[in-house]
């Protein structure tokens, strides 16, 4: 049962006809929707003087609840957390290096360090916190959600400190030991016979039937109002805020929040605007990437963004980027027209390569997923969609611990021996080279 109560620091706003909805506690009385339109895109606006912001992005924070003021919690005692947020932005030389060698531009490559947060080390547990957070203020104590892998992982935890019951639906291609970190959480999983759309078919069924709130996906105010935060960290940690933002894409929430971010802080900071969004999709699945394709040849008509392909079953190596129905593809293909990007396509044949490479040159082992962003990088610099000057974010989502299996793909020095003759002192710089070959291979 929620307890309603009345409170003045935040409001949603139905962003289709403007209805107001005057805090989370009558979000989730009204199913998570507008009951005016029955839209389910409403976002979080508070009132708030904004003035403060930059002297919270001028100290440094322990976690994303550093933004509280910002925030749409009540009471800072519901806070679950784990110092998710408080991840580093870090300068990638390598990557530096190889546009100016290579391509002649001098850049500044940057890299948002998703796989050090502190929850299970990705993307999805700022969401997960404020989630938690909110559910253990208003009193729900069953959940569920629908997931590829990330998400998933992240709200089990969560909500497990938080006490809250969630329940799991996955595809049947979803990885083994994700289904194994929610169940040692003391979260249920359903396993689906079928697809991601599928798990999501059946996660609203169950939904509906036992009356349990569940999320509703990458336009979710919760998912966007954690991640917006991440706009308020690149103000504190870097000289210049990106031109450019790279990230592998499944749903989009990222650009989501970023474009919420600095819409919100536009009264002190007015010369912000979104980055060129560069959004990364493997070829296993591809449908945002197959629709802008599409768009661009017929010069983006009136409503292109209406138009997507919808894969079945895709069949990817990379199943936390699993989303063959696109549901968000309208809003997202919206801003990557207007802040000037593109959707980009990697070859999943490049994604061991690319995990090896920058495991070599960095010293950071990077998920699937995260492999996928950073060969963005280099496709963008080969269709001339960066330009000399500019400061590039590419934002990694998880690590290895996420994907064993991808993890075990990295091994290439290892050999078989029966006795000490067998083996004979390596040169480091050997692989090297072997490894960029394999990364710039056709």
């Amino acid at each position: 049962m929620l307890r309603i109560k009345i409170q003045h620091k935040y409001y949603l706003e139905c962003t289709q006809c403007g209805y107001v909805t005057p805090n989370f506690w009558t979000w989730f009385e009204q199913n998570q929707q507008c009951p005016k339109c029955g839209s389910k895109h409403s976002e979080v606006w508070y009132n708030r003087r904004y003035q403060r912001l930059p002297r919270l992005i001028g100290r440094s924070p322990n976690s994303f609840w550093h933004y509280f003021p910002f925030l749409p919690l009540l009471r800072r005692r519901h806070i679950i957390s784990k110092g998710e947020g408080a991840i580093p932005v870090e300068r990638w030389p390598f990557l530096e290096e190889f546009a100016k060698k290579k391509y002649g531009l001098d850049l500044n490559v940057h890299v948002y360090r998703n796989d050090l947060n502190g929850g299970t080390g990705t993307f999805k547990d700022i969401a997960a916190s404020l989630a938690a957070s909110l559910f253990n203020e208003i009193g729900i104590d069953q959940y569920c959600i629908a997931s590829t892998g990330n998400s998933a992982t992240a709200y089990a935890k969560y909500l497990s400190l938080a006490k809250v019951n969630c329940s799991v639906f996955m595809p049947e291609d979803a990885i083994k030991s994700s289904e194994a970190t929610i169940s040692s959480y003391g979260q249920q999983v359903f396993r689906v016979m079928g697809d991601y759309a599928k798990a999501k078919e059946i996660a609203a069924g169950y939904a509906k039937l036992h009356n349990i709130p569940m999320s509703t996906g990458n336009i979710d105010p919760i998912r966007v109002e954690a991640k917006k935060t991440m706009v308020f960290e690149w103000l504190r940690q870097m000289d210049k805020f990106p031109d450019v933002y790279i990230q592998a894409v499944s749903g989009g929430t990222g650009p989501i929040a970023i474009d919420k971010g600095i819409r919100e802080i536009k009264q002190v900071y007015p010369e912000l605007k979104n980055p060129r969004f560069l959004l990364v999709q493997p070829d296993g699945c591809d449908p945002m990437v197959q629709a802008w394709e599409d768009a661009e040849t017929a010069g983006f008509p009136e409503g292109f963004e209406k138009k997507y392909p919808v894969i079945d079953n895709p069949q990817t190596e990379v199943p936390t980027l699993a989303t063959g129905n696109p549901a968000t593809y309208p809003i997202v293909a919206k801003l990557v027209k207007e802040s000037g990007g593109s959707f980009l396509r990697m070859h999943e044949k490049k994604l061991v390569s690319v995990g090896k490479l920058t495991a070599y040159e960095q010293k950071v082992i990077p998920g699937p997923a995260s492999a996928v962003s950073i060969a963005g990088f280099f496709v963008a610099l080969r269709k001339s969609l960066i330009k000399n000057g500019e400061t590039v974010l590419l934002n990694i989502g998880e690590g290895p611990n996420r994907a064993p299996y991808f993890l075990e793909q990295m091994i290439y020095t290892s050999h078989n021996v029966y006795n000490v003759d067998e083996c004979a002192p390596h040169s480091i710089g050997d692989y090297r080279s072997q490894l960029w070959n394999e990364v710039m291979r056709d």
